[in-house]
Order: structure tokens, then C-alpha cells, then sequence
């Protein structure tokens, strides 16, 4: 690891050549980001219709899929939609998308549930695993360009090391594992494709993946109060439901990782398992995102071991989705202030960084942290490093730093 950085000299150093290590990102779908990166990526636009003149110069014999999407920014009517070539277009949080008829008929004999299913939101959270998997595989990847996707993560962004937390099977980890990508991608898998994976494979990768509400952007992750839209978080799981999974899932995996954006998500996490340690179940347990963690339950999963995974990039989820988070939580989002001096986490230990790839980098990630939305999610140069960087002082980034812009950027 590279020498502690002091915050009281930091500030003489903006513009000139910090150096941090290369990031091991903790939380993002590899496989599923290497499919989308030759698709458009909407994120950063603002007008629709240039989307639009974007997609109408697509093809009209296949599938064209479109991701990055906010719907606060604005959205399609039917009419608009179906002036398009076949396309599918994906929510900036992969939770949920719309899609054309042409699109609809192209994909309806091979995924006849899906587009049954997908106009229904509460559908596609019980169902998201599934989801993120059918854009695994209407977006196959080869080997040639997992390569080329992992090397422009690696120069573009920064990126080194990534964790894949949705495994599409078996036959894309014995391609990962007998190539040049063995020692920087690592897999969790959810409990579907867990139970077709050989015991081989299942020892060899990080754990199982568990999902237990949805995400702000649909505004479906499960607060304890309503949107301001007027939408109700979803748990997909009842609290027995998720006990007999969890415990499961420690029988035959090695860890478990558990999705859980909102209070009532992350509450329900943490007391399943505190009674299954009571019972005891001794796995390592890790919540996902974890963004509306409260003190109180910030010092129990303390206390009970969990590791918390969270995303600095997702403090811009206080802004972004400012017209559907409640007041209040806007101002609770991503509190690593009070997780790390209050309950005690340790970045690096028990607090761990990463993406969820919106978007991968330490560009942004970096600029969200030395400059949040507000101050409980501030994070200091010392502890993004601990969080997020790789312990190899021999590769390094050559960061600019600009204060007053507010930018960072990889020289």
C-alpha cells in the first residue's frame, strides 16, 4: 500500500501528481458490462431527442439495446418507441426497462416470461436476478471482448481487480479462470445458477448473491416510508422466506452477499443474521449498497461481523434522485461519516468500495467522495484508498486533482 496520505498537507497537492494504487472494485457485473459496451450509454444526455435520432439510425434486423437511462430526465411515449428500430432500453439502475414491439417480438420465443413480466414492477423485482441475467444473454460475450473490456477498465478507469456478483454460468467462469483474466475477475453467483455450477467451481468463487428489495431509481428499495412519487419499496422476501434462503445458502456457499438498499431491507438483513448466528451459522456475510443504514443498525451488523459494501458514486443518488427520495434520506444516503467514527467500520476491513459500473472508475467515484452532496458522505483520501485501492505500491495512478473545479481526472 502506498504511504498514508496527511489531510492537513493534501491541499498543496491538488494539481500536482498524486499517486494512489489501481482499484480492486468490490461491487459490479463484469460480465454483464463487457455485453452493454458496445451498446449507447444515455446516461449523460439530457435532450431526448437527440436519443431518438440517435436510435433511428440503428438496424432494423436485430436487437438494439440502449442502457443509462433516467427517467427523472425525461421518458418515451408509446408513439416515440415504437418509431424505433427494435431497441430495448434499460433504467440507469439495470432495474427495470421498456421496449418497443418489434423488440418484444424478437425476444418472445426465447424469453416468453420476460416480456410477460417486465411492464410490472413489482414483477421485476422478485424477478431481478433473472433480469440482469436475460442481459447477460441477449448480450453474449467472447473472450476477445472480456479482454478488451478488462484492459480499458484497467487504463480508461483505473480499474484492476472487479467482482462480478451475478456469475452467468459455468461455461463464462472456465473462461474467465483459463485466461489472462483469472487472478483480476473473481464471482458471486445467485442461487439458481449456484446450484448448476460443479463443486469445483462452487469452491472456487467468492459466494452467493441474494437480493432483498429493488433500487431508488424505480423506487422500488424498501424504505420505511413511501416515496415522494408516492411508490412503496418492495422487500422481495418475508422475513422467513429470507431465513430459510440465507441459511441455505451458507450451507453450500462460502459467503453470502445480500442486496439491500433501504432501511427496512438492511434491518431485515442484519436480524436474519443475527438469528442465524445464534443458531450457528458462521459464514461471512456482506450487505450490498446498504445506502439508509441507520446508527443503531450500523453498530449491530458491527457487532455480528458483516461487512458493509457500498459505492461512493452513489452519493449522486442524493441529487439525481432528489424528486423521488424523501428529505430526509436524501440527507442519510452513503453515511460513511457515521459508519466509520460512530459505528466503528474500518475501510478496507470491514468496509469495502465499488461501482455497481454507473459508472466504474476513480474518476467519479473520488470526486463523490473528497466532494459529496453532504458532509456524512464524505470519505478522505486515506480512506478511499483503504476501501477501494489494491495493496500494490509497484502499480499506481497518476491523478490530477483540481479543488476548485472539483474535479479528478487520471493523467
Amino acid at each position: 500500500m502506498t504511504a498514508s496520505i496527511n489531510e492537513d498537507n493534501l491541499r498543496s497537492m491538488w494539481m500536482e501528481n498524486l499517486k494512489i494504487p489501481f482499484m480492486h472494485d468490490h461491487h459490479s457485473h463484469f460480465s454483464l458490462y463487457a455485453g452493454l459496451s458496445k451498446s449507447l450509454n444515455i446516461k449523460n444526455f439530457n435532450d431526448k431527442q437527440q436519443v431518438l435520432e440517435i436510435i433511428k439510425k440503428y438496424t432494423d434486423d436485430r436487437l438494439n439495446v440502449v442502457y443509462g437511462w433516467n427517467s427523472g430526465n425525461f421518458r418515451f411515449t408509446e408513439k416515440e418507441l415504437e418509431s424505433l428500430p427494435p431497441v430495448l432500453i434499460s433504467n440507469l439502475s439495470l432495474h427495470g426497462f421498456i421496449m418497443n414491439s418489434t423488440a418484444e417480438k424478437l425476444l418472445r420465443e426465447k424469453h416468453p416470461d420476460i416480456i410477460a413480466g417486465y411492464k410490472d414492477p413489482t414483477w421485476c423485482e422478485d424477478h431481478l436476478t433473472e433480469l440482469v441475467l436475460f442481459f447477460s444473454c441477449i448480450l453474449p460475450t467472447t473472450l476477445e471482448t472480456v479482454l478488451e473490456y478488462a484492459e480499458l477498465l484497467r487504463d480508461r478507469y483505473g480499474v484492476y481487480e472487479i467482482e462480478d456478483m451475478l456469475l452467468p454460468s459455468e461455461d463464462f467462469y472456465k473462461m474467465i479462470r483459463y485466461s489472462p483474466l483469472s487472478e483480476r475477475v473473481s464471482f458471486w453467483a445467485d442461487i439458481v445458477t449456484f446450484k448448476t455450477l460443479s463443486e469445483d467451481t462452487r469452491s472456487q468463487i467468492n459466494g452467493m448473491k441474494l437480493f432483498t428489495d429493488g433500487a431508488n431509481g424505480a423506487s422500488t428499495a424498501a424504505l420505511n416510508e413511501p416515496y415522494t412519487n408516492g411508490k412503496k419499496g418492495i422487500l422481495t422476501h418475508s422475513d422467513r422466506e429470507l431465513l430459510e434462503i440465507m441459511e441455505e445458502s451458507m450451507d453450500i456457499a462460502n459467503a453470502v452477499a445480500v442486496h439491500a438498499i433501504g432501511d427496512r431491507a438492511v434491518d431485515q438483513v442484519i436480524s436474519t443474521t443475527e438469528i442465524l448466528q445464534r443458531n450457528g451459522q458462521t459464514k461471512p456475510v456482506r450487505i450490498e449498497h446498504c445506502q439508509f443504514i441507520s446508527e443503531k443498525s450500523a453498530k449491530k451488523a458491527k457487532d455480528l461481523g458483516i461487512v458493509l459494501s457500498l459505492q461512493p458514486n452513489f452519493n449522486e443518488d442524493s441529487v439525481i434522485y432528489a424528486d423521488r427520495i424523501p428529505d430526509k434520506y436524501l440527507r442519510q444516503n452513503n453515511p460513511f461519516r457515521m459508519l466509520i467514527d460512530k459505528a466503528g467500520f474500518i475501510p478496507g476491513k470491514d468496509l469495502i468500495l465499488g461501482s455497481d459500473g454507473m459508472p466504474h472508475g476513480v474518476e467519479f467515484a473520488l470526486e463523490q467522495s473528497l466532494w459529496p452532496p453532504y458532509p456524512i458522505q464524505k470519505l478522505d483520501i486515506n480512506e478511499f484508498i483503504g476501501g477501494y485501492c489494491i495493496s500494490d505500491s509497484e502499480n499506481c495512478l497518476d491523478l490530477e486533482i483540481d479543488e476548485d473545479k472539483k474535479t479528478v481526472k487520471i493523467k
